[in-house]
């Protein structure tokens, strides 16, 4: 029989597994290479430990520069609310300006289209009253 087969019979065979097993860990220098060699891969509780302060730290390393990004844009937001109020003040005297100037050239159009009436009333009243006391 060949390796591959009797590893065939063992691997179907639970009892023989559990044999086998045990041979192998009742031999002292055996148990301690097999502790050995899975202790290579098992992480202690002071990996996990380190592992959870590394995790920590670049969490609040996160949290931190989160923050400060969210600090800057909301710096940025006001910077330009400042200045687009700035604008609106700026356009809205414009407008006062212009309100301002339409009142004036309103009070000017008024005087003279008085001047107007008046002129045309003294040119047809004038020559009509000589005729009327002539």
């Amino acid at each position: 029989m060949s390796l591959e087969e009797f590893l065939d019979r063992l691997e179907k065979d639970g009892k023989a597994k559990r044999r086998l097993a045990e041979m192998i860990v009742s031999d002292y220098d055996v148990r301690i290479a097999l502790i050995n060699a899975v202790l290579r891969d098992v992480a202690t509780r002071q990996d996990i430990l380190e592992l959870r302060n590394e995790i920590s730290s670049v969490q609040n390393e996160l949290k931190s520069y989160v923050n400060q990004r969210i600090e800057e844009v909301n710096n940025r937001i006001e910077d330009l609310s400042v200045n687009m109020n700035k604008r609106i003040d700026d356009v809205n005297k414009r407008i006062d300006d212009v309100n301002s100037r339409i009142i004036d050239l309103n009070s000017l159009v008024r005087a003279s289209l008085i001047a107007i009436v008046v002129t045309l009333a003294t040119t047809i009243l004038v020559p009509l009253l000589l005729k009327f006391f002539a």
